[in-house]
């Protein structure tokens, strides 16, 4: 039992098998159906193994990527051709041509398949309207700021389709992850940031609503304005700006050492805190991890509001690299509960 400390959560991709990545853009119908229930129930059986509290979507094996898989169910948008993501794979990129309406529900497939066979906790993470309107080019809507509350109204029926099928047959609070990884890319945008997510949530309750933020040279403008987010809670990268060596000081742990701003300027959300490294194959020692959350612990002095991730998803690494690091990581929080 966790009992609410540290709970250790999956907040993104995974790496596709490669049966499922190598055909995802050439079949369609049934077939691609089956592989990705296929992909899914052995994805949710190595969460499982690996010993998560919070599985996710099992690693977004249904997705092929994030941005194209919402705008691909919209009207309003057309792909003129492929663009680059950071891991060397192609989505394509949209552009608005006409009014944005939802065709069908992004996630309701997904959704439905984890709920009828997770046995642990679930949160779906959702592509945020600021990034949506970020990566597409905009052809219709006056400015940026329009387009992104289009996307947000979007956004806003999704969740509520969603919320409708979970609170049918489940009794738990909705986990609903915001992923807005184009957030502190434009410091001077950040109203716009807060704007556009707390319309996306705005009039749904019985919900939980954290967002997710990969990466930034700076959070301090993310915490400064994060208090007027309507969210419970953040999802955040560390562990690719900290050094590997152990130890609990602040010399040690550099990237870390803003949770004691984020705690001063708002200590009313959770937080949860990239341990390991998603762009690397380093597996990160379960001491090191410990000392990551040690810090984390003894900047916010409250273990029940700290949550532990990867720093992102793990879908840049193979599924042994990153089952490896998921164990490792929940090990590290093992050893801590202990103490409490």
């Amino acid at each position: 039992m966790n009992n609410g400390i540290l709970i250790t959560q999956e907040i993104g991709s995974f790496r596709k098998p490669q049966y499922l990545s190598s055909v995802f853009r050439k079949t369609s119908g049934p077939e691609l159906t089956r592989l990705k229930e296929k992909a899914t129930l052995e994805t949710l059986e190595l969460f499982n193994k690996a010993g998560l509290d919070n599985i996710g979507v099992a690693g977004e094996m249904y997705r092929w990527e994030m941005y194209e898989h919402v705008a691909a169910s919209l009207e309003g948008i057309e792909f003129f051709g492929p663009v680059r993501s950071f891991d060397n794979r192609y989505y394509r990129k949209g552009s608005v041509v006409s009014e944005i309406k939802r065709k069908s529900s992004f996630h309701d497939d997904e959704l439905r398949f984890i709920m009828n066979n997770a046995t642990r906790n679930i949160k779906l993470p959702i592509t945020g309207p600021y990034t949506m309107a970020d990566w597409s080019f905009n052809e219709h809507y006056k400015d940026k700021r329009e387009l992104a509350l289009a996307f947000a109204d979007i956004l806003n029926e999704e969740i509520r389709h969603l919320h409708g099928i979970w609170s049918k047959s489940k009794s738990e609070v909705f986990e609903v992850q915001i992923d807005e990884p184009a957030a502190t890319t434009h410091p001077s945008e950040m109203d716009l940031v807060v704007e556009s997510v707390n319309r996306s949530i705005e009039g749904i309750h019985g919900c939980e609503f954290s967002i997710h933020v990969c990466y930034s040279t700076d959070y301090r403008m993310l915490f400064e304005k994060g208090s007027e987010l309507k969210l419970h809670g953040y999802n955040l990268e560390f562990a690719n700006r900290d050094t590997n060596e152990l130890g609990t000081g602040s010399e040690h742990r550099k990237a870390f050492a803003e949770l004691k701003d984020y705690w001063d300027i708002d200590s009313t959300k959770f937080i949860g805190i990239g341990v390991t490294d998603v762009h690397v194959d380093y597996i990160e020692p379960i001491q090191l991890i410990e000392d990551r959350i040690r810090y984390a612990i003894d900047a916010i002095q409250d273990p029940v509001m700290i949550r532990v991730n990867p720093d992102c998803g793990l879908r840049t690494r193979s599924r042994d690299v990153g089952y490896a690091k998921l164990k490792n990581m929940v090990d590290a929080v093992k050893e801590i509960r202990k103490e409490y």
